[in-house]
């Protein structure tokens, strides 16, 4: 660990907050901001400090991370004289987690260059149980000497750090996963739905179709999370229609064909779960 080194973190969710347990577990003198205070209950006080605006939290920080929803939640926080930016010192490092366009990187690193702040987008990838185990893969664009001033907050999460290229190489990236997994889902959705109306057993069919040679890690998190928890299925679909238009917007940039890939991805959002009764055909959200 570097000596003195103050990681800053936005974005206390469903993986947000498990990457700064991974944090306050490695002794990093940490600095939280939410937007919702409650969101700070579920790290034990006194652990941490708990700044008052972005702005704050950036000065109290050397690598700040960002693990919030979208595009304009990123330059919410990031933007104006209460954000991140108007408060970190030059030399300092911004790792953008969350799943965001390469423009809205490449606006933010601009700004930031002005103030001697390296920007990277981080995106990660794995789910909260890897985070909680420190074994995110974590999807970097940017430069070599940022990626190697953040490694030692990087590393108390993160089992793998792949360095794709520059600035937004992390994001493609992070689309294309993105897409594959959605695909995926979505056809294991359809598997489930087909073996109960061939008349198997449920329960047999999640089983065999999340352990058999057809396992997948979004059928296990079909099974083990969004049909078991419709408040976060709902979050997930939430996101599948941001990261599928984000993939399409990518491939479109790139004169690339999204193809069978981007409309399986997008059809996920309407087919989160699998129907197990009811008229054929028929779909939840």
């Amino acid at each position: 660990m570097s000596a003195g080194l103050r990681a800053g973190f936005i974005g206390l969710g469903d993986m947000g907050g498990a990457i700064v347990t991974r944090l306050l577990a490695a002794g990093l003198p940490v600095t939280l901001w939410a937007r919702r205070p409650e969101s700070l209950q579920q790290f034990e006080s006194g652990r941490f400090h708990a700044a008052t605006s972005p702005a704050e939290l950036g000065r109290r920080s050397d690598v700040v991370g960002i693990c919030v929803f979208a595009d304009a939640d990123v330059r919410q926080v990031v933007f104006g004289p209460d954000g991140v930016l108007a408060g970190l010192s030059a030399g300092s490092v911004l790792l953008i987690h969350s799943t965001v366009s390469v423009a809205t990187c490449g606006e933010i690193a601009a700004q930031a260059a002005r103030v001697g702040v390296a920007v990277i987008d981080a995106p990660v990838t794995g789910a909260r149980a890897r985070a909680l185990a420190g074994d995110l893969v974590v999807l970097l664009g940017g430069e070599d000497a940022a990626i190697e001033k953040a490694r030692p907050v990087l590393a108390a999460f993160a089992g793998t750090t792949a360095h794709l290229g520059p600035l937004g190489s992390g994001q493609r990236m992070k689309a294309l996963n993105n897409a594959l997994g959605n695909a995926t889902g979505r056809l294991a959705s359809m598997a489930v739905e087909v073996g109960v109306r061939l008349g198997l057993d449920t329960e047999w069919v999640t089983e065999i179709l999340r352990t058999g040679s057809a396992a997948s890690a979004p059928m296990n998190s079909m099974v083990e999370r969004l049909m078991r928890d419709p408040e976060f299925a709902g979050l997930a679909a939430r996101m599948i229609v941001k990261d599928t238009a984000l993939f399409r917007e990518m491939c479109a940039d790139a004169g690339v064909e999204a193809g069978v890939l981007g409309e399986l991805a997008g059809e996920r959002a309407e087919h989160i779960v699998p129907v197990l009764g009811g008229p054929a055909g028929a779909h939840t959200r």
